[in-house]
């Protein structure tokens, strides 16, 4: 039977889905104007893993504290939820109840619990915005905060709503289903007859309207990461860390710009990203900028690309008024420059691409590829760039290195060592990419030297290119310049392939990376291993023979952000240094996936630091917090900067920095 209560709910209901709906199609509307991009291959790998990443609050939980607090209201809304279904339905239609679950009594207790859960999360949630007043969360004005405040109040008000109508529905109809529901129970002990009634419609109608009103607020809202995260996470980058940048097509000319000029030059998935993003600050607690005093914060950069959205506004309910449902013309639609006048050039310029904030961020938000899009434009499109990368790239263009130091003598380091080149020995197994460091930076040389006395100890039968090397790419790319990036690549692979080259060894991280996760996307598909990773096959072969040097040694180590983070190799080099006779690490306080970058990356290698305290001597600074007579690398790029950091703290003569192929030969018999 239609009742009067029935129909006031299915209006109500309407309108609240038609908000909900709306709010979903203008959010579409936005994402349709950028440009397009295919996330939806694999489906069964990106939904377990969704779940897995969802359900599980992995990366949230890997803060004890913040993470319990997230897990608590997660779980406790998502079984919540089930109590409040059940309970709006039995109210519509007296008897109805939920199948199997319903009629069960530990039900009902499981809803009181989890109901409590979501409470406590809340209100821990509200005492670290505004009592405790975490800086990460950077709490703003009235203004700002009042959606956030009224969310708390109203999901701890609806919760609680929920006990009252639940606990009066108990009295009312005389139901036992709630006898082991603790906060129910103890509300119904206290309540008459008479009041259960009028009490039951009151807080049902309350129940109500918060949470068809949670649908309206959806569209009103800019906290829309609920919803917005799971289907980021769903979308996330299957392809290697170290692999996700995306090649330019520099042939087509249909293009109207390269890399990202204006809003609408992200694709959808990177605008997606502004949805998902629940502004915690993880990010920016883990970024090497941010904490140095840069001006590049990862979440500040999110929220202002959010901001700078098509017609953004807090509500986007009018934006069919101001551009049409599908893609447009970023000209058209008169939008800002991004770089200049939304976003300052120092902001961009300032990211080590270290990885740290999207190992760190829970929605799987892709930063860098943001940065470096940006970058691109600036330099391929507007040719405005730090004079130092011009001296990088020029370099590069006629030298193929960064030193710019002639090609001709990539080899000389090589003279006096019996090393065989590929042009001498095709047939060898290993190409040893030695590496624009290895090749021309006096230091680095001494760790080419390092590696090829261990690999001639272990039998390994190598070569190296000489001077038909040249570098791989990395500062190029990241720096923003694709177009020299992809000759460089090319030549690569065509030298390469001329020799047949199957497998490669190198002692460089951004090597390893550009040659194992960017060369293939260009057709240069090899067996790419790091040197500590092969080092650390050929002692536990037993092929190397370690002895002691008589004193004990101790060490702590300094993962390097691209061989870490980017493709999850921490424990080779550490097997490595626990196999040194009389060595004993120690950890620095930010290590593995939090360690701290050395300040090299993203080419800004090349590049001045002016702005700041400087990254390398920070993370200096930590590695001396452990009072080591060594600190190890394994990376060239770290170990300048650590050296440098080392002349900065006026360490040089008390704590050497070196690389792990240095240690290893040190110990070879």
């Amino acid at each position: 039977m239609i009742t009067v209560k029935i129909i006031l709910f299915v209006l109500l209901a309407v309108f609240s889905l038609y908000s909900f709906g709306m709010g979903i199609k203008e959010r579409y509307e936005v994402l349709a104007m950028a440009k397009p991009e295919d996330r939806f291959d694999q489906p069964g790998k990106r939904l377990w893993g969704a779940l897995s990443i969802v359900l599980g609050q992995r990366r949230l939980l890997r803060e004890p504290g913040a993470g319990l607090m997230h897990l608590l209201i997660f779980w406790g809304l998502a079984v919540f939820a089930l109590g409040i279904v059940g309970f709006i339905l039995e109210g519509l239609f007296p008897g109805l109840v939920l199948p199997i679950l319903g009629s069960n009594p530990y039900f009902y207790l499981l809803i009181d619990v989890f109901g409590l859960m979501a409470i406590v999360g809340m209100l821990v949630s509200a005492y670290r915005r505004y009592i405790a007043k975490v800086p990460r969360l950077g709490v703003g004005d009235w203004s700002e905060e009042r959606t956030i405040v009224a969310l708390i109040a109203g999901i701890v008000i609806m919760v609680i709503s929920y006990y009252i109508g639940s606990a009066a529905h108990a009295v009312s109809a005389g139901v036992d289903r709630y006898v082991l529901a603790p906060i129910t129970g103890i509300l119904a002990g206290g309540m008459s007859l008479s009041a259960s009634q009028v009490l039951y419609e009151v807080f049902w109608w309350l129940n109500v309207l918060m949470a068809l009103g949670l649908l309206v607020f959806f569209r009103y809202s800019h906290l829309v990461h609920p919803l917005a995260a799971p289907i980021n996470i769903y979308l996330r980058n299957l392809q290697p860390r170290g692999g996700s940048i995306k090649n330019l097509d520099l042939e087509n000319e249909e293009e109207e710009n390269f890399g990202v000029s204006k809003i609408t030059d992200y694709t959808w998935k990177q605008l997606l990203d502004c949805f998902a993003c629940a502004e915690c600050g993880r990010c920016q607690d883990n970024c090497p900028a941010y904490i140095s005093g840069k001006p590049l914060s990862p979440k500040k950069l999110i929220a202002v690309l959010k901001e700078n959205l098509p017609n953004k506004t807090k509500s986007l309910g009018n934006l069919k008024e101001a551009y049409a449902a599908t893609a447009i013309d970023s000209e058209k639609a008169d939008l800002p420059e991004l770089a200049g006048e939304i976003i300052n050039e120092d902001v961009i310029w300032s990211c080590t691409t270290c990885y740290a904030c999207q190992e760190h961020c829970p929605q799987l938000n892709e930063h860098i590829n943001k940065i470096i899009d940006l970058r691109r434009n600036l330099v391929l499109d507007r040719s405005e760039f730090p004079s130092e990368a011009q001296l990088a790239f020029t370099n590069l263009e006629r030298n193929f290195n960064p030193w710019g130091v002639g090609w001709s003598n990539r080899g000389d380091w090589a003279d006096e060592l019996d090393v065989p080149t590929m042009e001498d020995n095709k047939d060898a197994e290993y190409l040893l990419f030695v590496g624009c460091a290895g090749s021309f930076d006096d230091r680095t040389k001494n760790v080419t030297i390092a590696l090829v006395k261990i690999l001639q100890a272990a039998g390994i039968s190598f070569a190296i290119l000489g001077s038909e090397e040249k570098c791989c790419g990395d500062s190029a790319r990241r720096l923003g310049n694709e177009y020299l990036y992809q000759s460089l690549v090319e030549e690569n692979i065509e030298v390469f392939n001329e020799y047949g080259v199957k497998k490669v060894i190198t002692a460089c991280p951004h090597c390893f990376n550009t040659l194992k996760n960017e060369y293939p996307n260009f057709g240069g598909n090899y067996e790419v291993i790091h040197h500590t990773q092969l080092i650390n096959r050929l002692i536990e072969d037993k092929k190397l023979n370690l002895q002691g040097v008589g004193d004990s040694l101790k060490l702590t180590y300094h993962d390097s952000c691209y061989l870490g983070r980017y493709n999850d190799e921490y424990e080779a080099p550490r097997r490595i240094i626990g196999h040194l006779p009389g060595a004993s690490l120690v950890e620095m306080g930010r290590n593995k996936n939090r360690a701290f970058c050395c300040g090299a990356g993203g080419g800004r290698m090349w590049l001045e630091e002016n702005i700041g305290n400087r990254i390398n001597v920070m993370r200096t600074e930590q590695a001396l917090q452990t009072k080591p007579e060594v600190i190890a690398v394994n990376c060239p790029f770290c170990l300048t900067m650590i050296e440098d950091g080392l002349k900065e703290h006026d360490q040089s003569e008390y704590v050497q920095a070196k690389d792990i192929a240095e240690l290893v030969a040190r110990y070879l018999q």
